[in-house]
Order: C-alpha cells, then sequence, then structure tokens
C-alpha cells in the first residue's frame, strides 16, 4: 500500500513539472518572419512599345523593405532573344527605401530589330538575402499596317465612308452630323480625306484635313464643321506596289527616311491611279505610304487603300 502511494506520488510529481515546462513553453515569443521587399516597376505598368528609333527606356524603381529590414541590392539585368543577357545595373544599398530611375539607353549601344522584345529583369534584395523580382518588356514594333481601306465617292450611297486616321486601328468617317463615325465628332483623328470629281483634272484625290477646298467645293460645307483640321503633307513614291508589300520594320524605316518631307510636298494629290504610292508626313511629325489598291470608277465609286504608318 506504501508503494502504491509512493508510485502516485512520484506521477503526480512528474506530471506537474511536465504542466509547468509546457506552459513555459507557450510563453516563448515566436520567430519573427519578415516579408520580401515591395518593388513597383514603372508605377506599375508591365510593357510598351518602342520603335527602331526608340533612344532610351526608364525603368523606375520604389523599393521598400518590411519593418526593421533594410534593402542590401538592387540589380536590373536587359535580354533580347537571340542576344546575350547583360546586367546593367547592381548597387548595393543600406535603406529602408531606395527610389532609382535608370536610363538604358538604346541608340547606337544595342541592335534591335522589328518584333524585338527587351526584357528587363529587376530583382531587390534585403538583408535577410529575401527577393523580389518584377520585369518589364519593351517590343519593338515600328510600323502599323492597315486592312484594305475602303472609301466611297460622294454619290456611293452604299459605301458612306470618305475620310480615315492612323488612330483607333485606321478607323473610317462618315459626313454629316449623325452616328457614331461622323467626321465632325472625331475631326482630330483624321489624316485622310478621299474625293472625286469629274471636273477638271481632279479624278480621284487625297487631301490633307487642312485643305482649302473654296465656298461649296468639295468637302468645304462639312469640313466648316470640324473643330481640328490636321495638317498631312503628300509625295508621289516611285515605289511600286510589290516593294510597298515588303516594306515591315527597318525596311520600312529605311524606305521612308530616304523621303525629303522638306521640299515638293503637296496637300492634295489628284489622278490617283491604281499601283501608285504616297509618301506622308503627318503635323505629328510621323510619316508613311499609302498604296492605291484600286481607283473609284466615278463619283458613285469606291476607292480602295492601304497604309502603312510609323509607331
Amino acid at each position: 500500500m506504501k508503494k502504491l502511494f509512493k508510485s502516485m506520488f512520484v506521477l503526480a510529481a512528474v506530471s506537474a513539472s511536465m504542466l509547468v515546462s509546457s506552459c513555459g513553453d507557450d510563453t516563448k515569443d515566436p520567430v519573427k518572419e519578415y516579408a520580401a521587399p515591395t518593388l513597383t516597376v514603372n508605377d506599375g505598368v508591365t510593357n510598351m512599345n518602342g520603335s527602331l528609333t526608340l533612344d532610351t527606356v526608364f525603368i523606375k524603381n520604389v523599393v521598400s523593405a518590411d519593418t526593421d529590414r533594410k534593402i542590401k541590392k538592387l540589380t536590373i539585368s536587359r535580354a533580347i532573344v537571340g542576344q546575350s543577357t547583360n546586367t546593367i545595373y547592381d548597387k548595393v544599398y543600406d535603406a529602408k527605401d531606395v527610389v532609382y530611375t535608370h536610363k538604358d539607353v538604346i541608340a547606337g549601344t544595342i541592335n534591335i530589330d522589328e518584333n524585338d522584345i527587351i526584357t528587363y529583369t529587376i530583382n531587390a534584395t534585403d538583408d535577410k538575402d529575401k527577393v523580389t523580382t518584377k520585369s518589364f518588356t519593351v517590343t519593338i514594333k515600328s510600323v502599323a499596317t492597315s486592312t484594305q481601306v475602303l472609301l466611297g465617292a460622294p454619290e456611293n450611297t452604299t459605301n458612306l465612308y470618305r475620310f480615315f486616321g492612323t488612330s483607333d486601328n485606321y478607323r473610317k468617317y462618315t459626313a454629316g452630323p449623325n452616328g457614331v463615325d461622323a467626321a465632325r465628332n472625331n475631326s482630330s483623328k483624321i489624316d485622310f480625306i478621299f474625293f472625286f470629281s469629274p471636273a477638271g483634272s481632279v479624278g480621284n484625290a487625297i487631301y490633307s484635313p487642312d485643305y482649302n477646298f473654296g465656298a461649296g467645293i468639295g468637302w468645304d460645307s462639312e469640313i466648316s464643321n470640324w473643330a481640328t483640321k490636321n495638317k498631312t503633307l503628300y509625295k508621289l513614291s516611285d515605289l511600286s506596289s510589290s516593294e510597298f508589300d515588303a516594306l515591315q520594320g527597318s525596311s520600312f524605316m529605311t524606305e521612308i527616311s530616304a523621303v525629303d518631307f522638306s521640299v515638293g510636298t503637296l496637300d492634295r494629290i489628284a489622278n490617283l491611279q491604281t499601283g501608285k504610292v504616297l509618301a506622308y508626313i503627318k503635323a505629328d511629325g510621323k510619316r508613311g505610304f499609302i498604296l492605291v489598291v484600286s481607283q473609284a470608277a466615278g463619283s458613285t465609286g469606291t476607292i480602295v487603300l492601304v497604309a502603312k504608318s510609323e509607331l
């Protein structure tokens, strides 16, 4: 009986000891888990387009470490498919917050071609070696090509589109006050005007939106209601239709850069003929070519154009 009592006493003592030990473990502070740095690149924009004339890419980085932590390093690398990857920025820091904008000079430094994608990878590392990675891409796109643009002559009652522009994916516009495509409600987007007249030597003609038709002539009554009259100047090109079709990227930029727009430009070219190619320059300096796929046969006909535009 004494042995039983003694055993029960020992067990009780051991249990009490384990309880005290367990309670003691519960009072220990857990190890704090720190978060990786926050990193915002170019205000959250992840990609952009750039042309073959791209000069500089800016990479804005805003970095913050977690509470009681510091940023140790910021690195930026640049990669282009088919080319080597280069670290273009690598700097050690000792700061809670880092704001840094890197200026990456492209022109004369790296070779780019149409449809290339430049990928920037940014790594922010804190003093606990936790890393946050973000990327930013630049797609090289120099030329936009329209589908066939069909514009009706003034007496064409089935194709009411008479004007178009390079914005909104070469959207077309109508004369008159009504409809979502009414030119007078979208005049700032219009770069090209088509008009046909059998009189004189006009025939199929393309005009600048700021062309002075004269009172009661051509599209004068329509354009007088426009809030904006963009200026577009033209020159006849010696390109063939097949050469026009082949233009893309660097070949487009080479060809359009060879056009001297400082002399011989016109705000109207009349008597457009099938297969002819026009060079143009807009008020914003953007340039391009227009191919006459087919001409309107009369004042009820339709002209068909294709445009290639500098982005």
